[in-house]
Protein backbone atom coordinates (compact mmCIF):
# COMPACT_ATOMS: atom_id res chain seq x y z
CA UNK A 1 0.00 0.00 0.00
CA UNK A 2 3.03 2.85 0.90
CA UNK A 3 4.35 1.72 -3.26
CA UNK A 4 0.64 1.92 -4.77
CA UNK A 5 -0.53 5.10 -3.01
CA UNK A 6 2.25 7.03 -1.46
CA UNK A 7 5.37 6.19 -3.68
CA UNK A 8 4.19 5.81 -7.23
CA UNK A 9 1.90 9.23 -6.59
CA UNK A 10 5.07 10.87 -5.91
CA UNK A 11 7.16 9.43 -9.12
CA UNK A 12 4.58 10.85 -10.91
CA UNK A 13 5.18 14.27 -9.64
CA UNK A 14 8.72 14.40 -8.80
CA UNK A 15 10.66 11.75 -10.72
CA UNK A 16 12.00 12.29 -14.17
CA UNK A 17 9.46 10.80 -16.99
CA UNK A 18 11.99 8.58 -18.48
CA UNK A 19 13.11 6.55 -14.88
CA UNK A 20 10.15 6.16 -13.41
CA UNK A 21 9.72 2.78 -14.91
CA UNK A 22 12.50 2.21 -13.41
CA UNK A 23 11.01 2.47 -10.09
CA UNK A 24 9.40 -1.25 -9.38
CA UNK A 25 8.00 -2.49 -6.24
CA UNK A 26 10.24 -5.40 -6.25
CA UNK A 27 13.17 -3.18 -5.73
CA UNK A 28 11.21 -1.17 -2.40
CA UNK A 29 10.35 -4.37 -1.43
CA UNK A 30 14.42 -5.14 -1.59
CA UNK A 31 15.56 -1.90 -0.16
CA UNK A 32 13.19 -2.10 2.86
CA UNK A 33 14.27 -5.04 3.22
CA UNK A 34 17.69 -4.65 3.51
CA UNK A 35 17.26 -1.64 5.41
CA UNK A 36 16.11 -4.28 8.14
CA UNK A 37 19.59 -6.08 7.67
CA UNK A 38 21.57 -3.15 7.93
CA UNK A 39 20.34 -2.67 11.14
CA UNK A 40 21.47 -6.18 12.48
CA UNK A 41 25.06 -5.30 11.07
CA UNK A 42 27.68 -2.47 11.58
CA UNK A 43 29.24 -1.31 14.44
CA UNK A 44 27.56 -2.05 17.78
CA UNK A 45 30.40 -1.19 20.09
CA UNK A 46 32.68 1.96 19.42
CA UNK A 47 36.24 0.72 18.72
CA UNK A 48 38.38 2.81 21.31
CA UNK A 49 36.62 1.87 24.47
CA UNK A 50 34.32 4.70 24.56
CA UNK A 51 31.33 1.89 25.30
CA UNK A 52 28.00 1.00 23.18
CA UNK A 53 27.87 3.26 19.66
CA UNK A 54 23.55 3.99 21.04
CA UNK A 55 24.94 5.14 24.57
CA UNK A 56 27.86 7.28 23.07
CA UNK A 57 25.89 9.01 20.33
CA UNK A 58 22.86 9.94 23.19
CA UNK A 59 20.16 11.77 21.65
CA UNK A 60 21.47 11.24 17.71
CA UNK A 61 21.58 7.64 18.40
CA UNK A 62 18.22 6.51 16.37
CA UNK A 63 19.27 8.94 13.58
CA UNK A 64 22.34 7.85 12.95
CA UNK A 65 21.09 3.92 13.29
CA UNK A 66 18.41 4.76 10.37
CA UNK A 67 20.60 6.72 8.54
CA UNK A 68 23.34 3.81 8.26
CA UNK A 69 20.41 1.27 7.82
CA UNK A 70 19.05 3.50 4.89
CA UNK A 71 22.94 3.29 3.04
CA UNK A 72 24.07 0.36 4.39
CA UNK A 73 21.12 -1.70 2.98
CA UNK A 74 21.49 -0.53 -0.35
CA UNK A 75 25.29 -1.01 -0.31
CA UNK A 76 24.69 -4.61 0.27
CA UNK A 77 22.35 -4.81 -2.33
CA UNK A 78 24.73 -3.51 -4.66
CA UNK A 79 27.40 -5.56 -3.10
CA UNK A 80 25.00 -8.71 -3.85
CA UNK A 81 24.55 -7.57 -7.53
CA UNK A 82 28.18 -7.96 -8.16
CA UNK A 83 28.60 -11.04 -6.64
CA UNK A 84 25.89 -12.11 -8.77
CA UNK A 85 23.54 -13.08 -6.12
CA UNK A 86 20.60 -11.43 -6.74
CA UNK A 87 17.98 -12.78 -8.50
CA UNK A 88 18.23 -13.49 -12.46
CA UNK A 89 17.61 -10.46 -14.42
CA UNK A 90 18.21 -8.13 -11.51
CA UNK A 91 18.72 -4.41 -12.47
CA UNK A 92 20.82 -2.21 -10.08
CA UNK A 93 19.40 0.73 -11.36
CA UNK A 94 15.54 0.09 -10.05
CA UNK A 95 17.01 -0.16 -6.93
CA UNK A 96 19.13 3.35 -7.68
CA UNK A 97 16.13 5.60 -8.54
CA UNK A 98 13.75 3.48 -6.15
CA UNK A 99 15.92 4.00 -3.40
CA UNK A 100 15.99 8.31 -4.30
CA UNK A 101 12.59 8.26 -4.90
CA UNK A 102 11.55 6.69 -1.40
CA UNK A 103 14.13 9.82 0.14
CA UNK A 104 10.90 12.11 -0.79
CA UNK A 105 8.42 9.68 0.74
CA UNK A 106 10.55 9.36 4.46
CA UNK A 107 11.11 12.89 4.73
CA UNK A 108 7.57 13.91 4.55
CA UNK A 109 7.55 12.08 8.12
CA UNK A 110 9.11 15.42 9.07
CA UNK A 111 12.58 15.89 10.49
CA UNK A 112 11.44 15.81 14.08
CA UNK A 113 11.50 11.85 13.64
CA UNK A 114 14.67 9.64 13.18
CA UNK A 115 13.39 8.47 9.73
CA UNK A 116 13.03 11.52 8.75
CA UNK A 117 15.76 13.46 9.43
CA UNK A 118 18.15 11.01 8.60
CA UNK A 119 16.15 10.93 5.02
CA UNK A 120 16.66 14.47 4.65
CA UNK A 121 20.24 14.67 5.79
CA UNK A 122 20.99 11.59 3.26
CA UNK A 123 19.00 13.81 0.56
CA UNK A 124 21.04 17.06 0.95
CA UNK A 125 24.53 15.00 1.30
CA UNK A 126 23.68 12.73 -2.09
CA UNK A 127 22.62 16.41 -3.61
CA UNK A 128 25.88 17.74 -2.99
CA UNK A 129 27.85 14.70 -4.68
CA UNK A 130 25.78 14.73 -7.62
CA UNK A 131 23.82 11.58 -7.26
CA UNK A 132 20.89 13.43 -8.65
CA UNK A 133 20.13 16.58 -10.32
CA UNK A 134 16.60 18.68 -10.58
CA UNK A 135 15.69 19.97 -13.99
CA UNK A 136 14.18 23.26 -12.84
CA UNK A 137 12.12 23.37 -16.30
CA UNK A 138 10.18 20.01 -15.33
CA UNK A 139 10.63 20.25 -11.70
CA UNK A 140 11.11 16.88 -11.71
CA UNK A 141 14.54 14.53 -10.36
CA UNK A 142 16.93 12.74 -12.70
CA UNK A 143 19.15 10.31 -10.92
CA UNK A 144 22.85 9.50 -12.23
CA UNK A 145 23.92 6.05 -11.48
CA UNK A 146 27.50 6.23 -11.09
CA UNK A 147 27.14 9.11 -8.71
CA UNK A 148 24.40 7.82 -6.63
CA UNK A 149 27.00 4.79 -5.82
CA UNK A 150 29.94 7.03 -5.28
CA UNK A 151 27.67 9.05 -2.65
CA UNK A 152 26.46 5.49 -1.00
CA UNK A 153 29.91 4.32 -0.21
CA UNK A 154 30.91 7.89 0.97
CA UNK A 155 28.30 8.11 3.56
CA UNK A 156 28.39 4.71 4.49
CA UNK A 157 31.96 5.05 5.69
CA UNK A 158 31.25 8.18 7.23
CA UNK A 159 28.59 6.83 9.27
CA UNK A 160 30.42 3.66 10.58
CA UNK A 161 33.70 5.68 10.98
CA UNK A 162 31.09 8.11 13.33
CA UNK A 163 29.97 5.33 14.82
CA UNK A 164 33.07 3.23 15.64
CA UNK A 165 35.14 6.44 17.04
CA UNK A 166 32.04 7.13 19.14
CA UNK A 167 32.38 11.28 17.28
CA UNK A 168 29.07 12.58 19.02
CA UNK A 169 30.37 16.01 18.13
CA UNK A 170 31.35 14.77 14.58
CA UNK A 171 27.65 13.38 13.97
CA UNK A 172 25.64 16.81 15.48
CA UNK A 173 28.06 19.00 12.64
CA UNK A 174 27.16 16.85 10.33
CA UNK A 175 23.08 16.93 11.36
CA UNK A 176 23.42 20.83 11.22
CA UNK A 177 24.91 21.12 8.30
CA UNK A 178 23.03 18.46 6.59
CA UNK A 179 20.11 17.74 8.46
CA UNK A 180 18.04 20.28 7.57
CA UNK A 181 15.25 20.83 4.51
CA UNK A 182 16.04 23.65 1.93
CA UNK A 183 13.77 26.13 0.07
CA UNK A 184 13.86 23.97 -2.84
CA UNK A 185 12.74 20.67 -1.63
CA UNK A 186 10.20 22.03 0.60
CA UNK A 187 9.01 23.56 -2.21
CA UNK A 188 8.38 20.48 -4.01
CA UNK A 189 7.44 19.03 -0.52
CA UNK A 190 4.59 21.25 -1.02
CA UNK A 191 3.93 19.99 -4.34
CA UNK A 192 3.06 16.68 -2.89
CA UNK A 193 0.58 17.86 -0.51
CA UNK A 194 -1.06 20.50 -3.21
CA UNK A 195 -1.42 16.79 -5.14
CA UNK A 196 -3.49 15.42 -2.02
CA UNK A 197 -0.71 12.26 -1.76
CA UNK A 198 -0.92 10.99 1.54
CA UNK A 199 2.14 11.24 4.14
CA UNK A 200 1.71 7.44 5.67
CA UNK A 201 -1.39 4.74 5.64
CA UNK A 202 -3.01 3.00 8.22
CA UNK A 203 -5.38 -0.29 8.21
CA UNK A 204 -8.79 0.09 9.75
CA UNK A 205 -10.17 -3.70 10.55
CA UNK A 206 -12.96 -4.64 8.00
CA UNK A 207 -12.13 -1.46 5.73
CA UNK A 208 -8.70 -1.99 3.99
CA UNK A 209 -6.15 0.17 3.89
CA UNK A 210 -6.32 3.70 3.96
CA UNK A 211 -4.21 6.78 3.33
CA UNK A 212 -3.93 10.02 5.80
CA UNK A 213 -3.09 12.97 4.47
CA UNK A 214 -0.44 14.98 5.65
Amino acid sequence: AKFDRILVPIVGVLMAEDQRDLVSFDAFFENTMFHEVAHGLGIKNTINGLGPVRQVMRDQASGVEEGKADVLGLYMISALSQMGEMPEGHDLHENLVTFVSSTFRSIRFGASSAHGRANVARFNFFQEMGAFERDDATGTYRVDFERTIEAMNALSEKILTFQGDGDYDGVVAFMEEYGSIRPQLQADLDRLAEAGIPVDIIYEQGLGVLGLGG
